[in-house]
């Protein structure tokens, strides 16, 4: 019965799940065997066409990315308090997502566990390459994409810089899915999105606290898609020195944008902050007025008013300015597990792909 259940969507899934729910409730009957209600997904590479993946997320926000999944476990949203509030096992957030969306991780990461639950759920676990206490779960996946070649095992700390191969942001670790129990009203049947659980494990006190993901993006905000080039991975007292580079790239950067409607406009403006910001060097310039007009300037066109979206080069510059001068109280900066529209291309092909970026040998060490 279930192998001719063929689903991609939360809404074809929830009309599948409601014929079912009937026809059992009915007779009286219940199909364990149908907690993964889907035939399979698309293969990535069809996935990641331009018009396909387009239609995948043609629904999306453009800066911030799929929509929060509705539970009626929670009785709302499946966010963090909505996690906590419902009593979830393993509090975290939610994406829906269609199944066999490809994701990439959240930080550079080093992959830790790849299995299932005790309810069939298959999951992947990722540890933060700089910040090691910091791991991120991916759960109710379709197909994880890593494997032994990329397991951490044994202390973390041992390993650092080390043989183990990283991942970085641009690449696809894995599939979402729809394995596992689901709630109850959907007769234990899973409806396809994405559990991502941010957790910190402190190995001194051997304590552990789980963490609201949606804190933990660009200036304490929800994450936003990577632009896939800038870098913000690396230790927190770097970030400084970046910020430094970009401000002294700052004119040649805005000069090449093109000088026409709202990218001209904004580069004239950028650049009298950028003027009255002076010499400011190292931590003076997190000082500045002008530096804080700068970043609030950018901050509104790009993530408030969503003026230029991934892709573009103000948006790039946003994500320099503000990651760079984030708090460094937030050790980790989170971008979506998602790949935005249109930055396909600047993404890399799926881990086990060949070439020489995937082969990295003991003696190279990882460069923030």
């Amino acid at each position: 019965m279930c192998d001719n259940l063929f689903m991609h969507t939360r809404r074809n899934f929830l009309k599948q799940a409601g014929k079912i729910a009937i026809a059992a409730a009915a007779g009286g009957l219940f199909f364990p065997g149908c907690a993964n209600l889907h035939k399979g997904a698309p293969g990535l590479d069809e996935t990641l066409k331009t018009g396909r993946y387009k239609a995948l997320t043609r629904d999306w926000d453009p800066i911030y990315g799929p929509p929060i999944k509705w539970s009626p476990r929670y009785g709302g949203l499946s966010h963090f308090q909505g996690h906590i509030q419902g009593s979830a096992v393993t509090p975290g957030v939610d994406y829906d997502v269609p199944i066999g969306t490809p994701l990439v991780p959240m930080t550079a990461s080093y992959f830790r566990q790849h299995t299932k639950d005790e309810h069939e759920s298959l999951y992947i676990l990722l540890v933060d390459i700089f910040h090691p206490g910091y791991r991120i779960v991916f759960g109710h996946l379709d197909r994880a994409l890593v494997d032994e070649t990329f397991h951490l095992s044994g202390e973390v700390m041992k390993y650092l810089g080390g043989g183990v191969r990283p991942l970085r942001r641009g690449e696809i670790v894995a599939l979402s899915g729809n394995s596992g129990l689901g709630p109850i009203e959907y007769r234990w049947a899973q409806t396809p999105h994405l559990h991502i659980s941010l957790y910190y494990l402190n190995s001194n006190s051997r304590t552990m606290a789980y963490l609201d993901p949606e804190k933990y993006g660009l200036d304490g905000g929800r994450p936003v898609f990577w632009d896939g080039e800038t870098a913000l991975d690396g230790e927190v007292e770097k970030r400084i020195s970046k910020l430094e580079l970009t401000l002294k790239n700052f004119k040649q950067e805005t000069d090449s944008w093109p000088k026409t409607g709202d990218f001209f406009e904004l580069s004239g403006q950028l650049m009298e902050h950028y003027h009255l910001l002076g010499k400011a060097e190292g931590k003076t310039i997190l000082d500045s007025k002008p530096f804080h007009d700068l970043r609030g300037l950018l901050k509104r066109v790009v993530l408030e008013e969503k003026r230029f979206l991934p892709g573009t080069r103000p948006y790039s510059l946003m994500m320099k300015i503000v990651g760079y001068s984030t708090d460094e109280r937030q050790e980790i900066i989170l971008t979506l597990p998602f790949i935005g529209t249109g930055l396909e291309k600047v993404y890399k092909k799926p881990v086990y792909e060949e070439g020489p970026f995937y082969h990295l040998t003991p003696t190279q060490k990882l460069k923030p």
